[in-house]
């Protein structure tokens, strides 16, 4: 992951700022642990521990970078108490390298979810995919559109990161 690191403190000041205490985020793991390290603010998933219901919860938290509708996304949210969810281009708009199909981690989701890739992972592996229709919730979000703003408010954005509050 790289960005520029203005781009990471801007965001970490608008959670500090603009949320409350007691506000929970979510996202990925290892922008959690800036989070919580810098705002003090309460995080869904910690890259420090690691334990069969933490390692299911980080599988919850990454719906965020998978093919999930709104509503999907949104319940998970609410069961395990997130206010705001983080979400970050490098992850969600990351393309694979050649010879690295299948490893980027909306890839490792959608799998997870029992989903096929946007490219073939032969035979073996594809045959116990479903093909989905949904799209990338990280992706659509961005658009506002009405099934994902009535769920999801955008709260900051720059070039890097979104910031969207839970309905």
């Amino acid at each position: 992951m790289f960005f520029p690191v203005w781009l990471y403190a801007k965001c970490l000041s608008h959670d500090s700022n603009s949320t409350a205490p007691t506000a929970s985020f979510a996202g990925s793991m290892q922008l959690l642990a800036g989070v919580k390290l810098c705002t003090g603010r309460h995080i869904t998933n910690h890259p420090h521990y690691e334990n069969e219901w933490l390692r299911k919860r980080t599988l919850q938290v990454g719906q965020i970078y998978g093919r999930r509708s709104p509503k999907e996304v949104h319940d998970v949210m609410i069961s395990i108490d997130a206010n705001y969810i983080i979400l970050e281009d490098s992850i969600c708009l990351a393309r694979a390298r050649p010879g690295q199909e299948g490893c980027r981690f909306p890839d490792l989701i959608d799998l997870s979810n029992g989903h096929r890739l946007d490219i073939s992972l032969g035979d073996v592996y594809d045959k116990d995919l479903t093909h989905t229709k949904v799209p990338r919730f990280c992706d659509e979000v961005r658009h506002g559109e009405q099934q994902y703003s009535q769920f999801f408010k955008l709260a900051m954005e720059n070039p890097t990161f979104r910031v969207y509050e839970v309905a």
